[in-house]
Parts: C-alpha cells; sequence; structure tokens
C-alpha cells in the first residue's frame, strides 16, 4: 500500500511540473509573439504613411497638370506634331459637319469653339454627363449652331 501511495504521489507531483513547464514555455513565447506583433503593426503603420504621404503627392500633381493643361485628361500624352494635322485631315471641316472624331488632346471646351457651339449643345446631343471621359477616336455628333452663335464672329477673326 505504501508503495501505491508512493506511486500515485509521484507520479500526480510528475503531472504537475509537467503542466508548470508547459505552462512556463507558454509564458516565454507569449512575449516573443507579442513583441514581433508589435513590430509588424509598427512596420504596417509606417507603410500606410508613407502611401498615404505618396499619395498626396500624387493629388498635388495632377492639380497642377490640370491647371497647366484645362480639359485634358491625367494620363493623357501631348499631341504629336503630326497629330494635329492628321487630326484636321481625318475630321470633317467644321463648316456644316454633322459629325467629328475626337482627336487626341481634343476637349468638349475645344471642339464647341472649332464648331461654334456651346459645350452644353455638345453635351445634350451626345448624352455625355461627364465631358472628361471623351475618348480619341470616338464620334460625336455636331448639333447645328445657335444663332447667336455663328451671327457673333469669333475672337480670332
Amino acid at each position: 500500500m505504501k508503495l501505491a501511495l508512493i506511486f500515485c504521489a509521484t507520479f500526480v507531483f510528475g503531472l504537475l511540473c509537467t503542466t508548470s513547464a508547459q505552462t512556463a514555455a507558454e509564458k516565454s513565447r507569449k512575449p516573443d509573439d507579442a513583441t514581433q506583433l508589435e513590430a509588424l503593426v509598427k512596420k504596417i503603420d509606417e507603410q500606410n504613411a508613407k502611401i498615404d504621404a505618396l499619395s498626396q503627392e500624387i493629388l498635388k500633381l495632377e492639380q497642377q497638370i490640370a491647371h497647366m493643361r484645362p480639359g485634358v485628361m491625367i494620363g493623357e500624352s501631348t499631341p504629336s506634331a503630326a497629330s494635329p494635322s492628321a487630326a484636321t485631315a481625318s475630321s470633317p471641316h467644321p463648316a456644316g459637319a454633322n459629325t467629328h472624331t475626337v482627336a487626341r488632346g481634343e476637349t468638349l471646351t475645344s471642339i464647341a469653339k472649332m464648331y461654334r457651339v456651346t459645350v452644353e449643345e455638345l453635351q445634350n446631343a451626345n448624352h455625355i454627363e461627364d465631358g472628361r471621359k471623351l475618348q480619341a477616336g470616338q464620334s460625336i455628333i455636331i448639333p447645328a449652331a445657335s444663332p447667336a452663335a455663328s451671327s457673333s464672329p469669333s475672337p480670332t477673326e
């Protein structure tokens, strides 16, 4: 009986030692994991700050470009020297034309001036809500010039 009692006591003591050793190991691991997690969170925050700063710079650059070249979409390249003559040759002359093929770099404003119509008339005739979505190669309908626009000479004349 004494032997059985010693065996049980040893067994229980062994279980307690094993459990406490595992708990100690887990406790020592938790600070390491927490430290790594904190380091990762810090790196993510730093990257987010860099992304925010770059986004602000991009926005500023887009605004500067918009002021330098009004009516031109961001990402659109400037027309080359051959492009304006090619656009003039391929697009019909403004007088009496019913449609116009948009050349690269053209805007609703420039087309409206060319045909002596208002931007609103172009938008209404072509169901265009956002003039910035005009694309090169797009064919648009040119409404008849309004009497007020055709009777007054243009500033270049």
